[in-house]
């Protein structure tokens, strides 16, 4: 027996979201269909409204309901600094640690080759535009420490200091993470431990 095509339709594209395997898709169908119509009608809604009114900062590639994001329209900002992250979701976890006040620039992904992204499909020449201005001094990368991103920021490093070589250009610290075990780490988390080690 199978599924009426309505819910059958829901399941595919529950699917195609991130994490959600076949049998998650599924539930959380059945569940819609049949318990959850309230939720559903009210979930409807909730995506009409970001289709209609979400789009991306014209500055900094991040989500908004305006043209220029609140980040990048607070004057209270540290406009030396720009902090480069790889989606809005980066952004959003590093501003919950209220530790940088500085600016963001969301790349919308990383140099990926094997699955056909290069620098021209990323945020990469709206970024180098930010670091010809006068009041950037440092640009920091926080993508994520794999091959991916060890080569997007590589790329990004060369191509900031082809057009402005006094910008200092960091990386966020790599190594082990606290509340971790060294016997459960990597060899190159160890690596890396070392070589970012700093004074106690």
């Amino acid at each position: 027996m199978r599924l009426p095509k309505e819910i059958q339709d829901l399941n595919e594209l529950l699917s195609r979201l991130p994490n959600i395997g076949p049998k998650l898709s599924s539930r959380l169908a059945l569940y819609l269909a049949l318990g959850g119509k309230d939720l559903a009608k009210k979930i409807s809604v909730s995506i009409n409204e970001v289709l209609e009114n979400i789009k991306v900062c014209q500055l900094c590639g991040n989500v908004s309901n305006t043209d220029i994001c609140d980040i990048c329209s607070d004057e209270s900002r540290d406009r030396s600094q720009i902090l480069v992250v790889e989606d809005s979701l980066d952004l959003y976890n590093i501003e919950s640690s209220a530790e940088y006040t500085g600016l963001y620039h969301i790349l919308g992904g990383v140099i990926s080759p094997i699955n056909g992204i290069g620098p021209s499909d990323l945020r990469i020449l709206g970024l180098l535009n930010r670091a010809r201005e006068p009041e950037p001094k440092e640009i920091i990368l926080a993508l994520n420490p794999n091959l991916e991103g060890d080569a997007t920021s590589l790329y990004i490093k060369q191509e900031i200091q082809k057009i402005n070589s006094g910008i200092a250009i960091t990386r966020l610290a790599k190594g082990i993470p606290a509340g971790g075990d060294i016997e459960f780490v990597s060899n190159q988390t160890i690596v890396d431990s070392m070589r970012s080690r700093r004074e106690f």
